[in-house]
């Protein structure tokens, strides 16, 4: 299960001349990659919670997440969720909900592997990180320990609590 944020990943090309900012369309950008591969060897369903530039991303939406994540009943026969999310606040909202997890009585959620990924240019560009990043988080889902809620970004899987994000170089790494 592939569910959406929105996020840079996400972003488009405008659809006015007058301007320079970017908006979403009415694909999500996990769905042109994967449709992309048409050998995958695996199945998949694709919801947006919402598109919103994650600097936008509130505790409402964040909790709609996890209501999808735990409580929609195609998602809990999934054990591999990918989340696609703007990297500004990917972390916190990993967090909250591996947090979730820990705080709540899902119906047995830690058979679930979850993994966060992003890009830092649209989908769109020819340069963007956004395929590799979300193949990477395809095949972390299906390697890792259940009950791992992970950052996937710039070819590294780390569980979200020892991420953190180098104000420098904008690049998630380990603690």
């Amino acid at each position: 299960y592939v569910f959406t944020l929105g996020g840079t990943i996400d972003k488009d090309y405008p659809k006015v001349t007058s301007g320079y900012a970017f908006e979403f369309g009415n694909e999500s950008a996990v769905q042109r990659i994967l449709e992309g591969h048409p050998n995958l060897g695996i199945s998949y369903k694709i919801k947006s919670v919402c598109q919103k530039d994650s600097l936008e991303v509130t505790s409402d939406d964040r909790s709609e997440l996890c209501h999808e994540i735990f409580g929609n009943i195609e998602s809990r026969t999934s054990s591999r969720i990918v989340v696609t999310h703007g990297t500004d606040t990917m972390i916190e909202t990993a967090m909250y909900i591996k947090n979730m997890i820990k705080a709540e009585d899902y119906d047995n959620p830690p058979h679930l592997v979850i993994a966060f990924t992003g890009a830092t240019k649209p989908e769109r560009f020819v340069d963007s990180d956004a395929s590799f990043n979300v193949g990477c988080a395809v095949a972390a889902t299906a390697c890792c320990e259940p009950g791992s809620v992970l950052i996937c970004m710039n070819g590294n899987v780390i569980p979200v609590e020892q991420c953190v994000r180098d104000e420098e170089s904008g690049l998630f790494r380990r603690k």
